[in-house]
């Protein structure tokens, strides 16, 4: 059986990602449509058992966590034309990922402060911001 454009970036993106212990990998046909690019994610802080997951694709800023009893779910996301820009934020315990829309909506993302997380999460707010410009890195 052959992979979907989805599949094949997201296990792409998967490999390159220095997190790379965390992630969806069994709900991307669920997360997203089979013909969506996965550009890159970022894995936060532990919440609820599980690390929620901030990814960025061809078509959009989504914000994925785990549910009891339905699995992951898009809990937050905003369209790549809506999307403003990105910030990141140091914090005492934790960083903080920052996706402005355009209509005032606003995706945050708490991330780890190890120094590899730290410059991940760095890099994904520059792609993000590269979204708004229509413009994408080719890689960390």
């Amino acid at each position: 059986m052959a992979w979907t454009p989805a599949q094949e970036s997201f296990m792409a993106a998967y490999m390159r990602n220095p997190q790379r212990s965390s992630g969806p990998l069994f709900a991307v046909d669920k997360l997203l449509l089979p013909e969506e690019i996965v550009y890159e994610y970022v894995s936060g802080t532990l919440k609820n058992d599980a690390f929620p997951i901030l990814m960025v694709t061809n078509r959009r800023v989504l914000y994925t966590e785990r549910k009891l009893f339905r699995g992951w779910v898009i809990t937050a996301e905003l369209a790549a034309h809506q999307v403003a820009g990105a910030s990141y934020e140091r914090r005492w315990i934790t960083g903080r990922i920052h996706v402005d829309g355009h209509e005032g909506s606003r995706i945050t993302c708490k991330v780890r402060l190890g120094q590899q997380d730290v410059e991940w999460s760095q890099y994904m707010v520059t792609l993000i911001q590269q979204l708004t410009t229509g413009r994408r890195s080719t890689g960390y």
